[in-house]
């Protein structure tokens, strides 16, 4: 039996006009569109661990994930934080295609920052945000493997993450070595330094506050010479 959509609270819609300008007159934070295919294990720890904070320093997010127990356990963990959405996009057969709901909230105009988890969750974000454009962040939070890309249909999910990675505006990898694993899987990258960042496990939420705000603005970006690190 699929597993069907279902959407919570998140509502206030507004122009994409005029939640640019607010954004960029700093009058009120952006709202976030997090997406993660596998809200589990280092990725539901980083979210915790962090966008409490995020939420008390005025952001405001709304999570997409495959409909199941895994967001349901990540909403309970945000069950005291005002302003949170979720939104469970339809699985069958343990597939999950996240792109078409992460397409429709994107068109809605209400984003200011789309912020994508993992490698897969990256794919489906960059492929919801084509001829829209809003600024897409994505964080890696495992290193690629020699063996992760297996004959032609490996090929094709390697160059469908090549594509994704180098259409987002800032990429984040767990450590400086994480950052040269992913240089010398995708080698493209090596023209795009300036929007890798190495940010520790242990990332302070400000540090990561500061990036999504530039994004989110459109601030232009400068690569660190020490990694973002807590």
């Amino acid at each position: 039996m699929p597993v069907r959509p279902v959407m919570s609270a998140d509502s206030s819609a507004l122009s994409a006009g005029e939640a640019m300008r607010r954004w960029v007159s700093a009058s009120e934070r952006p709202r976030i569109l997090l997406v993660a295919r596998w809200p589990i294990g280092a990725v539901r720890a980083h979210l915790l661990a962090n966008y409490s904070a995020l939420c008390a320093a005025g952001f405001r997010f709304t999570f997409i994930g495959p409909a199941g127990e895994a967001l349901e356990l990540l909403r309970a963990s945000f069950d005291n934080i005002d302003g949170l959405g979720f939104v469970a996009a339809p699985v069958e057969e343990r597939r999950c295609r996240l792109w078409p709901t992460v397409r429709t909230l994107l068109r809605s105009g209400r984003f200011g920052l789309l912020h994508s988890h993992g490698i897969t969750a990256a794919v489906h974000a960059a492929l919801a945000n084509l001829g829209i454009g809003v600024p897409h962040l994505v964080t890696l939070h495992k290193p690629l493997r020699p063996d992760q890309f297996p004959g032609w249909l490996g090929c094709l999910k390697h160059w469908m993450l090549k594509r994704a990675l180098q259409q987002a505006d800032a990429i984040v990898t767990a450590s400086e070595a994480a950052r040269a694993n992913l240089l010398e899987h995708v080698p493209s990258l090596r023209d795009r330094t300036e929007r890798l960042f190495a940010i520790a496990d242990d990332i302070k939420a400000e540090r990561l506050r500061a990036l999504l705000q530039a994004l989110a603005t459109r601030t232009p970006l400068t690569l660190p010479s020490q990694p973002i690190a807590a």
